[in-house]
């Protein structure tokens, strides 16, 4: 009799879809620039409507968070709360996705 292998085992070679596609963005050095992205499409839901219509800019630098404001009153307000964002921010998207946030 010969023992055929099974299709439900995945054999050492073989790997998961999601870990082939995470090694590519390594590899490619684009995994930061996802998580950017990632952080844009739920800016809104993070911070609300009224504080996303007025943000100018967002940009991460690895664990850094540069934002920008086109309203002095807004950017002092959001410096103030600048590690209640974070906490947010990481809330959402995982511990340790922000470290730091410059108000800009």
């Amino acid at each position: 009799m010969i023992d055929l292998p099974r299709k439900d085992v995945l054999e050492k070679k073989e790997k998961a879809l999601t870990d082939v596609i995470k090694r590519l963005y390594d590899k490619y050095r684009i995994t930061q620039k996802m998580d950017e992205i990632e952080l844009v499409k739920l800016w809104s839901e993070i911070v609300g409507p009224l504080i996303a219509k007025h943000t100018s800019k967002i940009e991460m630098r690895g664990k850094t968070l540069y934002v920008s404001f086109d309203q002095a009153p807004l950017k002092n307000e959001m410096f103030m709360q600048r590690e209640q964002l974070r906490l947010n921010i990481n809330e959402r998207l995982g511990p340790n996705f922000v470290e730091k946030i410059f108000i800009g």
